[in-house]
């Protein structure tokens, strides 16, 4: 076979391999390792924590963030598997279009995911969470977000115990302050 005809055959192989296979990894993902054992526990009414490091459920060890064209995708992995009762993950996004909290929770038998602003409840078709075994996973259509041209996020894992919190921020050693860590600036594309 000639050169030119083998380089061509060539191309079109890498193109096909291209086209079928599952969506590439951009320059807009994230991955984070969160350090292992930064739980914390406190009471739900002060402000005293202490650290609980054989807490297993909500201690976050990645954290992945995609923000593409038609969504933003976070998703984390825990050490042990989630809770199934009182317990909320939440993600606080600052894009370039504003600031914006999900939350997954689940408490009294039901469960839900909410996009606010400003503490209002934002109308959003397309947002999604689902949580499985130690993974769960919350995409909201960048639509819902003004389509920002970049996101921050921070994300956490609570679950209450009686008059308890335990508590783990995905990029932080345990929790600082009152809000969730924030990324790196993270690209549309």
């Amino acid at each position: 076979m000639p050169p030119l005809p083998r380089v061509l055959a060539a191309l079109a192989c890498a193109a096909g391999l291209l086209l079928a296979s599952p969506g590439l990894a951009s320059a807009a993902d994230l991955v984070h390792t969160d350090p292992a054992r930064d739980v914390l526990v406190g009471d739900i009414e002060g402000d005293r924590t202490h650290p609980a490091p054989g807490e297993r459920r909500v201690d976050i060890r990645r954290v992945t963030v995609s923000h593409g064209l038609d969504s933003l995708i976070v998703s984390l992995r825990t050490r042990g598997p989630l809770p199934t009762k009182r317990f909320f993950v939440g993600a606080r996004l600052k894009t370039s279009a504003g600031s914006f909290e999900v939350t997954y929770a689940s408490f009294y038998g039901e469960s839900g995911v909410s996009l606010t602003r400003n503490l209002d409840d934002i109308a959003c078709e397309g947002l999604t969470a689902t949580v499985e075994a130690r993974t769960a996973t919350l995409v909201v259509p960048t639509a819902c977000l003004g389509t920002p041209a970049w996101a921050r996020v921070g994300v956490g894992v609570a679950q209450m115990r009686k008059k308890r919190m335990v508590v783990d921020d995905g990029f932080s050693k345990g929790v600082v302050g009152d809000d969730l860590r924030l990324s790196k600036r993270i690209a549309r594309g």
